[in-house]
């Protein structure tokens, strides 16, 4: 990991965001090791929640590998990152002011184990682990501790003996190929957008 480290080190930020922009995982995986912490931080000073901060932070750098061709653009990762991470946590406090307003009180999950849509939960849930048995190990059992067991990183590093930054690379890989696996396999905007819910807020 040291080399990996000083590698990193020892690039122009402008040549590695092109290396990362062309599909480079190992270089990305530094850049997130390095900004984690900030844009968690900052999403922290927002949200005060540190479980909803993580996941805002995961979905900050999974939106920015989707979008990784934009870095060739890019003239600083730091204000890139700021500008990503702030739209994210604004549409984030928006849907939370809207579904407060919406649902007047009632919670997301309570809604889905309503008596008629207690079938549409239970396929939705069967879709979800139908997409994460196609993930390979250990990328299969970072997703299922982390979003179906609620388990932090620290947790699943123990548990699994892997470094936190390993964990961190896993789970956003692992719902960015879940989120291609259910748009590609049914196309259901919808679904998306509930999948969202759970996986996200």
């Amino acid at each position: 990991m040291s080399n990996m480290s000083s590698k990193l080190i020892s690039l122009s930020e402008s040549v590695a965001l092109s290396k990362v922009a062309e599909g480079n995982e190992l270089i990305y995986t530094q850049l997130v090791e390095k900004y984690w912490q900030k844009v968690l931080q900052h999403a922290l000073s927002y949200v005060k929640s540190y479980p909803i901060a993580e996941e805002l932070t995961q979905d900050v750098f999974i939106q920015i590998w989707d979008k990784r061709e934009k870095l060739f653009d890019v003239n600083s990762f730091d204000n890139y990152l700021f500008i990503v991470s702030r739209n994210l946590i604004i549409s984030h406090i928006r849907k939370k002011l809207v579904e407060t307003d919406s649902l007047k009180g009632e919670k997301l999950q309570e809604l889905f184990f309503n008596p008629d849509d207690q079938y549409e939960f239970k396929e939705l849930v069967e879709i979800i682990n139908e997409g994460a048995a196609l993930l390979q190990e250990p990328r299969r059992s970072v997703f299922l501790l982390s979003r179906m067991e609620g388990r932090d990183t620290d947790y699943i590093s123990k548990e699994l003996g892997i470094a936190t930054r390993t964990v961190r690379w896993h789970l956003l890989q692992s719902l960015n190929f879940l989120r291609n696996h259910l748009h590609k396999q049914y196309n259901v905007d919808v679904l998306l957008c509930i999948l969202y819910s759970l996986l996200f807020f």
